[in-house]
């Protein structure tokens, strides 16, 4: 599953139409286009991220000062999936270019469902320097070995 096969639906789709690793691609292509409020609302309520950004407005702002013209994603892959009840955890790929450098990194996200819809609810990367050789083996293993402390 890549962000090329999804980016003629995106508009076509509300964030409750989405599967974990749907709305993951979903999430990559609307911060392409500088879609935060989609990125804003497609966090869970009881997320960090929205620990941290109270109010939608105020992080549409930094979103637009901060992100909208330094960061570029050229492409996130899907690389497993799996979900129980009312949490999934997503394996996936990203390649982005932030201030001029490209990085790539792979990140293991869980999901939770709020009112029936998927939100992301937390994250755990692993750095290029960290990645496998190849990276299409990348497990759920490899993850759990990693410091819980960095989850995010």
């Amino acid at each position: 599953m890549d962000l090329s096969n999804m980016t003629a639906d995106m508009n076509k789709n509300s964030i409750s139409d989405y599967s974990p690793a749907e709305l993951i691609l979903a999430r990559s292509e609307a911060f392409s286009r500088g879609d935060f409020s989609f990125i804003y609302d497609s966090y869970h309520s009881e997320s960090n991220f929205r620990r941290q950004f109270t109010e939608r407005d105020e992080y549409l702002e930094f979103a637009q000062s901060s992100l909208g013209q330094d960061y570029q994603i050229s492409s996130c892959e899907v690389l497993q999936h799996q979900h129980k009840d009312d949490e999934a955890q997503v394996i996936f790929l990203v390649e982005m270019k932030a201030h001029g450098i490209i990085q790539r990194f792979a990140e293991l996200a869980w999901l939770r469902q709020e009112n029936n819809v998927w939100h992301y609810h937390r994250g755990l990367k692993i750095t290029n320097e960290e990645l496998p050789e190849s990276s299409q083996s990348l497990s759920f293993t490899d993850f759990a070995r990693l410091d819980q402390s960095t989850v995010f």
